[in-house]
């Protein structure tokens, strides 16, 4: 089973928390929520919205705490 596949307490804090690492949202903005199978980000101030992947080993500018994000609706403000 993928990370992002886990509907859990645990597994909603690291999405949160890689989320904000990312610098796709903050503490106050963020919204999390598991839907379809797997784990979506939303900030609750653009409405813009990124579904979580798993990217398990590996590294980079992109890769947060083992999850990347791939925005799939634009906020009101980007």
């Amino acid at each position: 089973m993928l990370k992002t596949e886990s509907n859990s307490v645990g597994m909603e804090k690291r999405v949160r928390r890689a989320a904000r690492l990312a610098g796709i949202v903050t503490s106050r903005n963020a919204s999390t929520f598991f839907e379809h199978g797997q784990w979506w980000v939303e900030n609750s101030r653009t409405g813009a919205q990124w579904s979580v992947c798993d990217s398990e080993g590996a590294e980079g500018v992109h890769t947060f705490e083992g999850f990347s994000f791939e925005q799939v609706t634009k906020g009101d403000e980007d």
